[in-house]
Order: C-alpha cells, then structure tokens, then sequence
C-alpha cells in the first residue's frame, strides 16, 4: 500500500509543484536578502540577528524566519490535505475501498507519504537557501548579533564554528518539524470529512490563523501556552542560537504539539474507518 500510494504521488504534479515553490520562495527571500541588505542585520528572533554577508548560514535562518509563519505550514496542509479528499472528489475512493485491504492501512498510508513529502518540503527550503548561503558567502562561522541594546555598535552575543552552526541548523529542522506536527494531522482530519483538497487546505492553514490571533488576544493569554500555534513557539527555535541555549520551553511544547496531532490523528482514522466515504 505505501509503495502504491507513493507512486501515485509522486506521478501528481501537484507534490512538484509545491515542492518547487517551497525551493524558489527560499531562494528569492535569499537572494533578495542578500542583494539588497548584504551587510545589515536581519532578525531572527526577539533580539538575536545575524549579518547576511558574513556567513552562508545566515541564509536559511532568515529564509526560515520568513516562511515559518505562512508558507511552510501551507506546504504541509497541501500534502496532509490532499490524500483522501482527492480521492473523495475524483470519484476513486470506491474503487480504492473495494480492495480486500483494511482501510485504517489504507489510511495510515496515505498519511505516512503525506508525513514524508511534508518533510521534504521544509527539508527543501532549508537546503535551498543553505546552498545559495554557501555558494555566496561561504563556510564561515556564524555570529548571532545582540540589537536588544541601543548602541552604534554591533555586539556579537554567540559564535559558532561552521560545524556547530551547521548541528544547530539540523536540530532547528526537528523542531520546526515538530511545530507543523498539528497542522498536518488537522489537514489530514479534515480531508477526511471533505470531498475537496482546497477546503482541506484553507482549513488547515486558518487553524494557525485562529490559534495565532487568540494567542493575541490580551485576555486569553492564559490560553497561550495551550495552542497548537502562536507566535512565541514560531520562534522557540531561535533559542538554539542564544549562549546559554535558551529552550526553556520546548518541553512543553512537543506535549502541546503531540496532544493536537495525536487527537487529531485519532480523530482521522475514527472518520475514515467508520463513516461513508463511498459517495
């Protein structure tokens, strides 16, 4: 089944297509970037920044930075929030159904292609603008700059050699993996219960919406630390570049992250293994 199912996506341009626009926002935010602000700092987080033109590891934190709050969780929901709705709306479902295969398999493969061109999409844009960072500016090491202080002068909080810059890179890609964790499973929740990709999609992408404006919201901020997206976790990821490291959060976090994938993951297959799906 997973071999199937990952075949038939990877003959759909539609995964292509989304895959390369992942790699050519990431390369325009660096090449824009590094054209038009090489040697000013760009922030990455609340205070910390780094100097575009002094490292080629500066690239895919600023185009990471960038695309986090919009564009990446949209990659995910294209590809958690096709499978099922696609099959639902060309009509294929019912034959896909009549074979003698459990359909919790049929679903969990669905999902486990899904998961991995989810990956390669945040996989890809990292790398895109880490290469075009490399080629650029070279391998270099990489100073985050403290701009909370107001002085002429650059203050260099944290140096990494290449090698270090390059580890920190690898595990803000697991974390920011593990942030889109619910947006994929909530796509793929609903694309069970609809019949088209695009409302799946929206839905998805508006459930980070939603969660980022009530996080917002003065008097819910009691709530914050309960949503699946706000603007504090978008950046918890910057902390691996603070000296000391500061993650004081990320526990809490992946609890956060895995109670909303798990319910909606749950939620899926209960949609799909017990409700009409034939029509």
């Amino acid at each position: 089944m997973i071999r199937v199912e990952l075949v038939k996506q990877l003959r759909r341009p539609r995964g292509w297509v989304t895959l390369a626009a992942m790699a050519g926002v990431a390369l325009v935010v660096a090449v824009v970037i590094a054209v038009t602000r090489p040697s000013l700092p760009e922030r990455i987080g609340d205070w910390g920044s780094v100097v575009t033109d002094s490292t080629g590891f500066a690239l895919p934190l600023i185009a990471l930075n960038a695309m986090l709050l919009f564009l990446l969780p949209l990659g995910v929901a294209i590809f958690a929030g096709e499978p099922v709705a696609a099959e639902a709306s060309w009509g294929s479902m019912r034959y896909l159904l009549a074979r003698p295969v459990a359909r919790w398999r049929v679903l969990g493969s669905k999902a486990l292609v899904a998961a991995l061109f989810s990956i390669a999409a945040v996989l890809v844009a990292i790398a895109v603008s880490g290469l075009a960072g490399l080629v650029a500016y070279g391998w270099h090491p990489l100073s985050v700059v403290d701009l909370q202080h107001t002085t002429p002068f650059h203050i260099a909080a944290a140096t990494y050699s290449p090698a270090a810059a390059l580890g920190r890179l690898v595990e803000t890609t697991a974390i920011v993996l593990c942030l889109l964790a619910s947006t994929f499973a909530f796509a793929l929740f609903l694309s069970t219960l609809v019949s088209s990709p695009f409302v799946a999609v929206a839905g998805a992408v508006g459930f980070g919406f939603v969660s980022r404006a009530l996080d917002n919201i003065p008097g819910l901020h009691a709530l914050g630390g309960w949503l699946p997206m706000t603007d504090t976790g978008t950046t918890l990821w910057t902390g691996l570049f603070d000296r000391p490291t500061q993650l004081a959060g990320l526990g809490h976090l992946l609890a956060v992250q895995a109670l909303y994938t798990g319910a909606f993951l749950v939620a899926a297959w209960l949609s799909f293994t017990r409700s009409d799906v034939l029509d």
